[in-house]
């Protein structure tokens, strides 16, 4: 390791540990050859450092900076090479051919080659159905991956496939000389190995300390094959209370938080510090548990019960008042900022507690005595989960749709839980979803819609999918879509799965935040993203970023 390497982990180290205990510290240090170490809180946890056990923004974002990818996004949405500098397609379209960079090497010193990134997508490939089916949606249709040169790599796949790019580039290469062990027999082993820090890396950064639920700290790659970050290294202080990573942002313990709690917007700004705002990705919904084993309220899987919560959702007032303006209203799991993606008819359905009131009558879903409605002899009450990464404003919006929900006789009562409980409770015994019956969560989407169309699969059971929802027809759209290389053919079953999923209920989308950040004025250079500095699918946020700059 080199010694400017060695020296900025120690200060980061000890800039993230004086943030957590509360005492005060510059707002960045200039540390060897770069521009500082720059510390960022965030409300957004990280459950994992392993890619095949996490979930999340954060962790995917860590990846993104300790690992190599073939490629990444720019900041207009085009993909550029990383690892890989440039591919060719076979004329049948079932070979994609990467060229890679030469002599790039991990941050142990051990050749970074072609072999790194067949292994990578082999064993993911090969355990799909088990250990990696977190990443077996962007290995969808390849048959293998092989590595002709050290510095040439080969991905056949099965058939044509509509958007090769947009599921690479969240494939994290991943070093073989660690990895090889765990993927073996069933390959459990790959998901359950903690892959604990410091980490090899082959990105521009090493995740050198992490501490779940606390800090992650990242010091520079000595052997990073691109170009040198103006950062000498980067932290994320993970906060449970928005209020206190306000706190610290105010009294020079964080220089970046992320996502800013839209109440301390105006605060802030007016406390000096700079506010970016712009709309993202990321949006809210209500969750309705669609499993066959949730027993006890089976009602929520009848169409019209679903229909009327969403009429009863009153989406303006949540953003005015909970949100403070910082959102958009909502119909659809694909928000408008993916561009053609997104359906702009699918739209969501007018707040009227009238007709959601009549809809539960049609149904037969009567008042009790006590004005909470009775279905199959239990009142339709439920136990809201709620996870921590809502915070004050998703509370807030779930009081309002309580108090509307009570208007037309159902009774919610939230079930707040941290990140990871959350998510264990929804999945349930067996990851059969047997145990919940409403959530309140949401999801942040990425560039190409496939995704979080992927997550509504039944492939998806006990991974990605919260709703429990499987329909054989959206399966076979997915397919479809994602075979489908001419982009208006695909832009249009796009549509027509956003359609059905709108129909279907499992999601009722509210709105779609906007992305709301702030800095300390010391630091500049920060690239927008609709992703916001959390971004899991570029680097083009940090790289340009540093102090005084």
């Amino acid at each position: 390791m080199k010694p400017q390497t060695r020296i900025a982990a120690l200060s980061l180290v000890g800039l993230l540990v004086a943030g957590c205990s509360g005492g005060q510290s510059p707002a960045s240090s200039a540390v060897g050859k770069g521009g500082g170490v720059l510390r960022i809180g965030t409300t957004f946890t990280c459950n994992s450092i392993n890619p095949f056990a996490s979930t999340g923004t954060t962790c995917a974002m860590i990846f993104r900076y300790n690992y190599p990818f073939l490629v990444q996004y720019t900041g207009s949405g085009a993909f550029e090479g990383d690892l890989a500098t440039k591919w060719t397609t076979s004329p049948d379209g079932l070979t994609w051919t990467f060229d890679l960079r030469p002599g790039a090497k991990w941050s142990d010193g051990k050749p970074l080659t072609a072999a790194d990134v067949a292994f990578t997508i082999n064993t993911i490939v090969k355990y799909r159905k088990g250990a990696t089916a977190s990443e077996a949606g962007s290995v969808k249709n390849v048959k293998s991956a092989a590595a002709p040169s050290p510095t040439q790599v080969a991905v056949t796949y099965e058939k044509p496939t509509a958007n090769v790019l947009g599921r690479l580039v969240k494939i994290p290469v991943l070093p073989a000389h660690v990895w090889q062990q765990h993927a073996t027999g069933d390959g459990m082993r790959l998901k359950q190995t903690p892959n604990a820090a410091p980490l090899v890396a082959g990105g521009p950064f090493r995740l050198a300390k992490y501490t779940k639920d606390q800090i992650a700290l990242m010091e520079p790659n000595p052997h990073w094959y691109g170009d040198e970050p103006k950062l000498s290294g980067f932290g994320l202080q993970f906060f449970s209370s928005p209020d206190a990573m306000v706190n610290a942002l105010k009294t020079n313990r964080i220089d970046y938080a992320a996502p800013l709690p839209i109440t301390a917007a105006k605060p802030v700004e007016q406390a000096g510090f700079t506010v970016t705002r712009q709309p993202g990705f990321r949006m809210h919904d209500l969750i309705i548990n669609q499993s066959p084993h949730q027993k006890a309220h089976p009602e929520l899987r009848d169409p019209k019960v679903r229909e009327a919560f969403e009429a009863a959702v009153d989406r303006k007032r949540i953003i005015e008042v909970a949100y403070l303006g910082f959102g958009t209203p909502g119909g659809s799991i694909i928000p408008p900022v993916s561009g053609d993606w997104y359906d702009p008819s699918v739209t969501p359905d007018a707040f009227d507690l009238t007709r959601a009131a009549a809809l539960l009558d049609e149904a037969g879903y009567r008042p009790g005595p006590d004005g909470v409605r009775v279905a199959d002899g239990k009142p339709m009450s439920y136990e809201v989960i709620i996870p921590d990464v809502e915070g004050g404003e998703g509370e807030r919006a779930l009081q309002i749709v309580t108090e509307d929900f009570k208007k037309i006789g159902v009774q919610l009562k939230p079930r707040p839980a941290d990140n990871a409980t959350a998510f264990d409770q929804m999945t349930g015994t067996d990851k059969k979803y047997d145990q919940y019956t409403v959530a309140q969560w949401g999801w942040i989407a990425q560039r190409d819609p496939d995704f979080l169309l992927n997550a509504m699969t039944c492939d998806q059971w006990g991974s990605w999918n919260d709703t429990a929802y499987c329909d054989k027809k959206y399966d076979e759209m997915y397919e479809r879509q994602a075979s489908t290389v001419d982009a208006g053919a695909r832009k249009e079953i796009v549509w027509q799965m956003q359609k059905m999923i709108k129909d279907a209920r499992p999601y009722v989308i509210t709105h779609y935040d906007d992305v709301v950040e702030a800095h300390t004025k010391s630091w500049s250079g920060f690239a927008t993203s609709a992703l916001g500095i959390l971004d899991s699918q570029s680097r083009f946020g940090l790289l340009s970023a540093g102090s005084g700059s």
